[in-house]
């Protein structure tokens, strides 16, 4: 009897040791000194940074400005999720604005994590055409990723002299209208890759008229200059009733380049110039003014340069030009590099 009290005792003992010095090491992990691994914080960053578009995607975080700067939840530079590595130049701009962001926005909305990290991001191409850089100066030791990315810039209409567009011949005492149209169902067309696409709810349009004299009536008006009296942006959706072009409700007269920029021979000028040309034009439409159009997909944008000097008139510029993957020049992905230090 004794023997077999001995071996069920010993073996509960067993059992019951066992069983503590499993427990053991469980009740002194929080004790257990561990350290960081700033590479993985930096990898991580290096992540959401090339490969994420960020959110909001549309309208797009990079236009959250002032008071709504908090609906921002994380700053990635993607053009899209389906381009992993190929940069949004105008996520770039924006996300390297220092006097927009602070510390605790890069640490929140492209770093992540509880703890207070002090970081450097930086971006730069060969030509130093973007030379960026956000963040203290990385001391040895710290996490570093580089990635080698690429970066979509807009791209332009170069209107000039044999440029191809609808002309129509109007009575000399009628006002000339030359219109630039963005068919929105052609360039968002899903066929064409996130990286070619032309999107402007995301990127500026930019619509420059060269040799714009040649335009010029000098038989009636020799010497003289054709005055563009205001340039108005006009929409229509062709999937409605009886659909037609209305006029959008802007700021015409007033100067904003947060939303658009207007170069008359170089000089700027708000919508309503009322003033001569002899050269050039060049209007850049900036995402922030797209957005507050509501257009989509359907949507059909005109924008109207309207030029009137009575009669005769001094220009026989009018007609329609098609903004359009025809007739508007995309600058090739330019090569960069994305550097991230954390620690």
């Amino acid at each position: 009897m004794m023997s077999l009290d001995f071996l069920v005792g010993f073996t509960v003992f067993m059992l019951a040791l066992i069983m503590v010095v499993s427990m053991v090491p469980g009740l002194l992990a929080g004790l257990e000194s561990s350290g960081i691994d700033y590479d993985a914080v930096a990898y991580r960053t290096g992540v959401i940074l090339a490969e994420d578009p960020g959110w909001p995607v549309y309208p797009p975080w990079e236009m959250k400005t002032g008071a709504y700067k908090d609906e921002i939840e994380r700053m990635g530079l993607a053009v899209s999720k389906e381009t992993p590595n190929i940069l949004l130049s105008t996520k770039v701009d924006a996300f390297f604005n220092g006097s927009f962001f602070t510390e605790d926005d890069y640490r929140n909305k492209a770093i992540f994590g509880d703890i207070p990290y002090s970081y450097n991001v930086s971006l730069r191409d060969k030509d130093l055409t973007y030379n960026y850089a956000t963040g203290d100066t990385p001391p040895s030791g710290r996490g570093y990723i580089r990635r080698a990315v690429k970066i979509k810039e807009p791209g332009v209409a170069n209107i000039s002299y044999n440029s191809s567009f609808n002309e129509t011949t109007l009575d000399a005492s009628k006002p000339r209208i030359f219109t630039v149209r963005l068919n929105f169902s052609q360039l968002l067309d899903p066929s064409v890759g996130p990286a070619y696409r032309i999107d402007p709810r995301t990127e500026p349009v930019n619509i420059t008229i060269t040799e714009f004299g040649r335009y010029l009536n000098r038989t009636d008006n020799p010497g003289e200059n054709a005055k563009l009296k205001d340039v108005a942006f006009y929409k229509m959706d062709p999937t409605r009733p009886m659909p037609r072009f209305t006029r959008i409700p802007f700021s015409y007269n007033t100067m904003d380049p947060d939303l658009y920029t207007l170069f008359l021979d170089r000089t700027p000028n708000d919508l309503v110039p009322e003033t001569e040309v002899s050269d050039n034009i060049s209007l850049v439409l900036k995402p922030a003014a797209t957005s507050i159009f509501t257009l989509d997909q359907n949507s059909i944008l005109d924008i109207r340069f309207t030029f009137d000097d009575g009669v005769p008139q001094k220009t026989f510029m009018n007609g329609t030009y098609l903004y359009d993957y025809d007739n508007v020049t995309c600058p090739p992905l330019k090569p960069a590099v994305l550097e991230v230090a954390i620690w």
